[in-house]
């Protein structure tokens, strides 16, 4: 009965985190648009810059700060609730392959993969106190031009989480 109260729990933080995220926002679906002047909502990853960032990075769900740049075979960590986005250097453009690895630890989170602007990716909400979220999952590109990635991590207060972006072969 206490698995039944802590599900329904989280499912309940799960969904007034995602409206929280979501804001203003009227669609669910909303591809990242930071660094868009032409209303395109595509992602500028062009002038974000090929720096190397250790830790998390906490961008928020606001879109007055970019978000922070790394490279691929960095781990990325944090331990916030929130959006947290982070663009990551492939160093190819797609058609492409690349192994996203994670950990959510007990408390679910969400981590969303985006490429030129549309996702690629999606766990859903993964990990909780029966069953921890680390997982792999082999990413695959569309065809394009941009060598970067956006990683958004969505999560509820107290959540622990890491993932790592694996450079492609």
């Amino acid at each position: 009965m206490s698995i039944a109260r802590k599900s329904g729990g989280y499912m309940a933080m799960i969904a007034a985190l995602t409206f929280a995220a979501v804001g203003a926002a009227a669609d669910a679906e909303a591809a990242p648009s930071t660094g868009s002047s032409s209303g395109s909502g595509l992602i500028d990853t062009g002038s974000a810059g090929t720096g190397s960032f250790a830790g998390g990075s906490a961008a928020g769900g606001s879109g007055s700060a970019s978000p922070r740049t790394q490279l691929c075979n960095a781990s990325t960590e944090s331990g916030g609730a929130g959006v947290t986005d982070t663009i990551h250097e492939l160093g190819k453009a797609g058609p492409i392959s690349f192994v996203l690895s994670y950990e959510t630890k007990n408390i679910p989170d969400q981590i969303q993969v985006f490429y030129e602007g549309s996702q690629v990716y999606n766990t859903g909400y993964v990990g909780d106190n029966i069953n921890e979220g680390t997982g792999s999952a082999l990413v695959t590109l569309p065809p394009g031009t941009a060598t970067s990635i956006l990683v958004r991590v969505t999560g509820p207060d107290a959540t622990e989480w890491s993932y790592t972006v694996h450079c492609p072969a």
